[in-house]
């Protein structure tokens, strides 16, 4: 295409060519096939893996020019200067400048992990004054040269970056003119180039998501202004990398192609949340549910257990710190962390031995010179360590984490001799063996402390009590990719878990409840595995997944419990009760999965991927075949259809006998059969809309053992409120709603409401459940333990300035389900009075609504070497009282004896906390 420029007398040029709306439009895409439609999605990854991704060898990658060579940096709101030296450092180029010609209060993005060095200079250098000129190989930071103001300009291009289907703006689109230094466009689309030179000139645009476009002829008179406007089509995105499943979120920095952002890193770290943990960012996702206090992930009405959590491809069994306290902080610190996905919808057939849901964690990838991040809040200390070797061809990371609750406990005014202590240290190394091959080393140990011994006065209460937890993992990856359309992954690994629980509980004169409790339980859960997952793409419209992995398992239980518990007998005497459980079990066993699935796309809107998976386990004698199929359609470039429909299988681990309850025996695998349906749509204004629909009907569920009080109980095994329940069949479905903006601006806010049922079928006598060896004819359907029927969850952030953030979190969820229970006076036959207590139908009642408010402010300050953040925040700001059960306690009222009805367990009232992180 050839455009001549020539003054009209307005100001316009006079161009041949096709015109829209007096402008000169832009050709379509070219011939050549952009580069970055080679590329697969690999964010932060070494640059060998580029090269072979890319399918370079070594040798051909090396550039001519530095200006040439690939970037691989992807920073978010830094300064000018942080983002050269993480340029001099990923790219490995030198680079010279001044550092008083940088201005120091701009802050610059570049997503720039796939573009030439040139690219990203141009990028993070524009609008700062300064342009780059190279000398051998090393590249200078210079000020552009002034304008002679006594001549004309010798010529200007002006124009719009469009996107081709929508028309809508596209900013941050790389313009070059004679592929020199280019200049990005704004919100607007609109670009500016000045001072080129009079005559002929080719002009080419990128933008990430688009394939690259242009002007191969444009031609400028001396002192003239020429307008184009280019249209850019999207870039189609690669098959292997379209998400399919619905109730899928992305966090932190790399986001799946076709998939809505959901929270960048940044975006989390500004949330206001309690020891900086991600698990309690997950929170703020619909369809997530966990009380102030657990960490545990409650995904669509389903327990914690029946979500799936991994890091970097290996499954961690118990997932949480301070598990005694029912998973108060999650395993893995924030920091090490580079990327996360969680699916709530239905999943591929690649997981399985899980019902709900899908937690995938993968850590933070390193290039270059070595980083370090430094953090100390109020409940831990943190340190992470990161960088490159062998000139691009390795990898290292190591984050380690102390973590010390005694002073978050004096805030919250509870007994301060209570200070629980964990700690987790994570590290890995990759190596590039080939480029076609790459082995990565994983090691994760984690433990937690715990430590109570106290005698009252009177002599009536006594707590001896000390508790132990202990993960250790090992694990190696070996990444090959022998053809261009052929990748491979082989995982082998080993680790173990390990519980001691020991202790004394002293406590006369609680109706109903033991005297005295006496427990010891050690267990230990080893295990090791090997996995192997095959991915062809048979062509570009068809793609084959298949795996398989073999696990060997081994369970041994040591468990001893004794109580004493005073009771009524028949003739109405008092008498004391002594029950003992006493386990010793050696269990060994082998699970197998395998499963083969093909995804197609007959046409561009519309990609499916069918799927069957199979299941075995010898200890519970499980043989279990899972069909499920998923899909997504583009109605559009701002909407698109997911849906899925699959059988969902989860076997009892060979670690979960409840051997406490004296369960001595494996139950068959539970069965889910769920339907999702969503719809995303993107308005022109940047705001996102997310909506989905669920349904998802359990059988063949396990016998299991609750409390009735919902109180956090030392030994809540052996307590006289803890009853066994026989579901048998459950069903959760329900409606999630979102709407939220989170482009760059002074404002980003979102919105999310659930509408939402989690019920169990439960065998009943009078409302109260029946263990399933007494053959109760009654069923009734029973809320779940966290059935939330309305959710409200509204966010909203600030920035006054390039360095300060201000957001605000306000929740609200309908009560949780409760049962009630009621006291009464007996007389025994020697005269006696005493208190007797009984249940009323479980689940019957609701404690009030939750809701709350919670801010956090964050600073960043320009430090030596270094950037540093200071964050304060202030957890429930109007100070709710939320409640998590109540409390009866008997008593008399106008003289009759009857119940009393208090505040149980309360949540966490208004709790300020701070901290601070140090990059360097």
């Amino acid at each position: 295409m050839r455009i001549t420029g020539g003054s009209n007398g307005s100001g316009r040029s006079t161009g041949q060519g096709p015109r829209e709306g007096g402008r000169v439009v832009g050709a379509g895409p070219t011939g050549r096939r952009p580069r970055r439609l080679r590329q697969r999605v690999v964010s932060a990854w070494p640059r060998i893996l580029l090269r072979v991704l890319l399918g370079i060898s070594p040798a051909s990658a090396v550039a001519q020019s530095p200006l040439d060579g690939p970037a691989r940096l992807t920073v978010d709101s830094v300064t000018v200067e942080q983002a050269l030296q993480e340029l001099r450092r990923s790219a490995g180029v030198s680079l010279l400048y001044s550092p008083d010609l940088l201005p120091a209060d701009l802050r610059v993005s570049c997503p720039c992990a796939h573009v030439t060095v040139r690219e990203a200079l141009a990028r993070i250098l524009a609008n700062t004054g300064l342009t780059f000129r190279t000398t051998g190989t090393q590249i200078r930071i210079v000020p552009l040269p002034r304008p002679d103001r006594s001549r004309p300009e010798t010529g200007v291009i002006t124009g719009h970056v469009l996107a081709l289907d929508t028309g809508e703006p596209v900013d941050n689109a790389l313009v070059q003119i004679d592929d020199g230094p280019g200049t990005p466009s704004n919100e607007a689309g609109f670009f500016l180039v000045r001072a080129a030179g009079s005559g002929i000139h080719r002009l080419r645009v990128t933008s990430i998501g688009f394939v690259e476009n242009g002007v191969d002829e444009v031609t400028i008179p001396s002192g003239d202004t020429v307008h184009v406007v280019i249209r850019l089509a999207r870039a189609a995105i690669p098959l292997p990398s379209i998400l399919v499943a619905p109730g899928t979120f992305n966090l932190l920095e790399d986001v799946s192609p076709g998939a809505g952002r959901s929270l960048t890193r940044e975006e989390i770290q500004a949330l206001p949340q309690l020891g900086e943990d991600l698990f309690r960012a997950m929170k703020r996702l619909p369809g997530v549910a966990s009380s102030d206090i657990s960490t545990k992930l409650t995904v669509r009405g389903g327990s914690d257990s029946e979500v799936l959590v991994r890091l970097d491809g290996l499954e961690l069994y118990e997932p949480y710190h301070m598990k005694d306290w029912d998973g108060a902080v999650g395993i893995i610190d924030l920091n090490a962390l580079g990327g996360v996905q969680l699916t709530t919808g239905g999943f591929g057939v690649e997981h399985g031995d899980r019902l709900a849901g899908v937690f995938d964690m993968r850590s933070r990838t390193s290039v270059g010179s070595a980083r370090t991040t430094t953090g100390l809040s109020i409940t831990n200390l943190t340190a992470l360590s990161r960088g490159g070797l062998d000139g691009g061809n390795g990898a290292w990371l190591i984050a380690a984490r102390r973590g010390f609750m005694g002073l978050l406990i004096k805030l919250i005014g509870e007994d301060d001799r209570l200070s629980p202590q964990y700690y987790d240290v994570f590290g890995k190394v990759s190596w590039q063996l080939s480029p076609a091959n790459r082995l990565t080393a994983h090691v994760l140990w984690a433990g937690d402390r715990f430590g109570l011994h106290e005698v009252e006065s009177n002599h009536l209460e006594r707590i001896d009590l000390e508790t132990g937890w202990d993960s250790n993992y090992g694990w190696l990856v070996w990444d090959a990719k022998p053809h261009p359309r052929v990748s491979a992954s082989t995982m082998a690994w080993a680790g173990r878990v390990t519980r001691n629980r020991d202790g004394l509980v002293v406590d006369f004169g609680r109706p109903g409840m033991p005297d005295t409790i006496s427990v010891t339980d050690d267990r230990l859960f080893s295990f090791a595995g090997l996995r192997h997952d095959l991915e062809v793409e048979i062509s570009d419209r068809a793609l084959l997944k298949v795996g398989a992995d073999v696990r060997r398992l081994h369970g041994d239980y040591g468990y001893a419990g004794l109580t004493a518990t005073p009771y009524l007998t028949p003739q109405g005497n008092p008498a004391m009760r002594n029950d003992r459980v006493a386990v010793d079990l050696d269990n060994h066993g082998t699970q197998v999965g395998a499963w083969l699935a093909a995804r197609v796309r007959p046409i561009d809107p519309v990609t499916v991927e069918a799927g069957l998976r199979y299941d075995g386990a010898t200890h519970t004698d499980d043989h279990n075949l899972a069909p499920r199929l998923l899909a997504a359609i583009a109605v559009g470039p701002r909407t698109t259809l997911r849906g899925s429909l699959g059988r969902y299988w989860q076997s009892q681990g060979i670690q979960q006998l409840e051997v406490s309850d004296g369960e001595v025996a494996y139950s068959p695998a539970e069965r889910a059969d769920q339907v999702a349906l969503g719809i995303q749509h993107r308005l022109g204004n940047g705001i996102d809309l997310r909506s989905e629909l669920y349904q998802r009907r359990v059988a063949d569920q396990r016998p299991r053992f609750i409390n009735l009080e919902q109180d956090l109980r030392i030994f809540p095994e052996l307590e006289g409120d803890r009853t066994q329940i026989d579901p048998g069949r459950g069903r959760a479905r329900g409606m999630e709603l979102t709407v939220e903006r989170r482009e760059a601006g002074r404002w980003t806010w979102s919105a999310y409401y659930v509408l939402a049922l989690a019920e169990d079928e439960l065998r009943t006598r009078n409302g109260q459940p029946c263990p399933s060896d007494q053959g109760c004819s009654a069923r009734a359907w029973v809320p779940r333990q966290y059935d939330q029927r309305h959710t409200v969850d509204l966010q909203a952030g600030y920035r006054p300035g390039r360095n300060w953030n201000v957001t605000l979190a306000w929740k609200y969820h309908s009560g949780w389900p409760a049962t009630a229970w009621e006291y009464d006076l007996v007389t025994g036959a020697n005269g006696q009075q005493s208190w007797v207590r009984a249940f009323g139908p479980i689940r019957s009642i609701r404690l009030p609504a939750y809701h709350r408010l919670d801010l956090r402010m964050t600073r960043d300050f320009r430090v030596r070497r270094g950037t540093m953040n200071v964050f304060v925040d202030l957890f429930n700001l109007y100070d709710r009282t939320n409640l998590a059960s109540w409390r009866y306690e008997p008593s008399f009222i106008q003289g009759r004896p009857g119940t009393a009805r208090h505040q149980g367990l309360t949540l966490l009232p208004r709790l300020p906390t701070f901290g601070l992180r140090y990059e360097f």
